[in-house]
C-alpha cells in the first residue's frame, strides 16, 4: 500500500511513474522501463543493465514483496521521489527526479532512507525558537536555515560544517539528526545558527562529473566562509564556527582570515584525513561480525593508503587506486595542512570536544590537539561514553548504534552554550 497523504503535483505524478517502473521490472519489462527516460538517461541506462541490476538485487535481497510509502528529497540541484521498495531480506527505495518534460532524469536504486520522524529533543523547545529557509551563496546557493530563538537578540551565532560525506543541512544519519539537535539546543539557550546541504549532496550531478577535480575547498571549506560572511552580514556580534568531524578537522583552514570570534571542533581529527582510514576498517573487521568488511579489503586499502602518505601518486592516477576511490586531485588538496598547527597559529579561542567512545575519531586525536592554542578560553572536553554523534551509549561502539532514536548530549549543548557566552 502507498501513503496517500496530501501531495505536490510533483509527488502525484513522479509517484505514479515510479509505481509504473517497479510494476515493469517486477514483470521483466525492462524496454518498458527506459521508455520513460529522459534521452540522456537513456544512454547511460539501457534495457540491458536494468535487467541485469534488478536480478542482481533480487538475488543479493530476495524476492520482491511490494511498494510501501513514498516521500519528496529537495535538493538545488532537483527535487526527488523515494519510494521504498519490499524486499525478501531487506527494503530499497527507488529514487527518481524528472526533467522539464517529465521524464526521468535520474534512477537509483539505494538503500532505504529511515522515513522515522524526527523529534526534538527535551532541550530543544520548538515554541523558543524560529527557522528561516535561506540560501548561503548566491550563484548555485544551498539550502539552508536560519534557525534563531524567538527573543531579538543578535549577540550570538555559530555556523555548522558536515562530515565527510554528502550531507544534508541536518546531519542526518537514520532517524537521528545531529546538527538539527545541536540547532534546536542552542537555540533554547539564545544562540542562533546557520546550516546548509553540504555541495556534494545539493548538486550531486553536477559534482560527480567533476569528481576528478574534486577539492577539499570544494568539497568543504569555500561554502563554509560563504556561510560565515552570512553570519556576519545578518549583525551578529559574535560569529562562532563549529566543525563536526572532517568539518571539525578543516576548521582552522576555514577560520583563517574570517574573523571569527571562537571555533568549537566536535569529534575533529588533528592527523590528516588518510592516517584515519585504516584503523577505522581494522576496527570494524575486529569488532562488528555483521560488516562486510574483509581482511582482503583491509589489505587493499593499505596499499592505497600506502601511496598517499608516500605521495607516490599524481593528480593522473587513477581514483580506484587511490583510498575511498578520491582523486589524486582531491588528495593532493590536503597537502601541507596540518589543523593543530593552524590553530596554534591563530589567536581565537577553540573548544575542542571528544567522546570517548569514539572509534572513527578517537581521544587521542582531541589530545593532540593541545587545546587548539594558547588562548585563555581554549580548551579540551572528553565526554565519557559517549559516541561520535555526541549520543550516549555503552560497551564497543557499533555502526548500528546509530540506528537507533537518539539526541545529542544535554551536556554538550550545555557546556557550547556556556563556552560561547564566555568569549570577548
Amino acid at each position: 500500500t502507498i501513503n496517500t497523504t496530501e501531495y505536490s503535483s510533483f509527488h502525484t505524478l513522479a509517484q505514479s511513474i515510479s509505481v509504473n517502473i517497479i510494476n515493469n521490472l517486477k514483470e521483466g519489462k525492462y524496454q518498458d522501463v527506459s521508455n520513460n527516460f529522459s534521452s540522456n538517461l537513456k544512454t547511460k541506462l539501457d534495457a540491458i543493465r536494468l535487467e541485469q541490476t534488478w536480478k542482481s538485487i533480487e538475488n543479493a535481497y530476495g524476492a520482491f514483496q511490494g511498494i510501501k510509502s513514498s516521500e519528496e528529497k529537495v535538493t538545488a540541484e532537483s527535487t526527488y521521489l523515494l519510494s521504498e521498495m519490499e524486499f525478501k531480506n531487506q527494503n530499497l527505495d527507488l529514487e527518481i527526479a524528472l526533467d522539464e518534460n517529465n521524464q526521468v532524469s535520474s534512477l537509483l536504486i539505494i538503500p532505504a532512507k529511515d522515513k522515522r520522524k524526527w523529534l526534538p529533543p527535551n532541550y530543544g523547545n520548538e515554541k523558543n525558537l524560529v527557522e528561516i529557509d535561506t540560501i548561503v551563496g548566491t550563484e548555485n546557493g544551498l539550502l539552508a536555515k536560519w534557525t534563531k530563538p524567538i527573543t531579538k537578540s543578535k549577540d550570538y551565532i555559530v555556523v555548522f560544517v558536515h562530515g565527510s560525506g554528502p550531507n544534508d543541512m541536518d546531519g542526518s544519519l537514520g532517524p537521528n539528526k545531529i546538527l538539527k539537535d545541536f540547532a534546536f539546543g542552542l537555540a533554547n539557550k539564545g544562540i542562533a545558527s546557520i546550516r546548509y546541504n553540504k555541495r556534494t549532496y545539493d548538486y550531486r550531478s553536477d559534482m560527480s562529473s567533476k569528481q576528478n577535480e574534486l577539492t577539499i575547498d570544494m568539497e568543504v571549506v569555500d561554502d563554509a566562509k560563504v556561510a560565515l560572511k552570512l553570519a556576519k552580514d545578518m549583525g551578529y556580534t559574535k560569529v562562532i564556527l563549529i566543525g563536526h568531524s572532517l568539518g571539525g578537522h578543516m576548521a582552522p583552514k576555514i577560520a583563517k582570515d574570517e574573523s571569527v570570534n571562537g571555533v568549537i571542533t566536535l569529534a575533529g581529527n588533528s592527523s590528516p584525513l588518510v592516517d584515519l582510514i585504516v584503523p577505522q576498517f581494522e576496527y570494524l573487521l575486529e569488532n562488528d561480525s555483521s560488516s562486510q568488511i574483509t581482511p582482503f579489503m583491509v589489505e587493499a586499502l593499505k596499499v592505497q593508503v600506502k601511496k598517499v602518505q608516500e605521495k607516490d601518486y599524481d593528480e593522473t592516477t587513477s581514483a580506484y587506486m587511490l583510498p575511498l576511490s578520491l582523486s589524486g586531485v582531491y588528495w593532493n588538496s590536503f597537502e601541507g595542512y596540518n589543523p593543530a598547527k593552524e590553530a596554534k597559529k591563530q589567536k581565537i579561542p577553540y573548544l575542542i570536544l571528544n567522546g570517548s567512545r569514539d572509534y572513527q575519531v578517537t581521544v587521542e586525536e582531541a589530545n593532540n590537539w593541545k587545546n587548539g592554542n594558547k588562548n585563555k578560553l581554549s580548551k579540551t572536553i572528553i565526554y565519557k561514553d559517549l559516541n561520535h554523534m555526541f549520543f550516549e551509549g555503552k560497551g564497543v561502539l557499533l555502526p548500528k548504534e546509530y540506528e537507533s532514536i537518539n539526541h545529542v548530549n544535554a551536556q554538550v549543548i550545555l557546556d557550547i552554550s556556556n563556552w560561547i557566552k564566555a568569549l570577548k
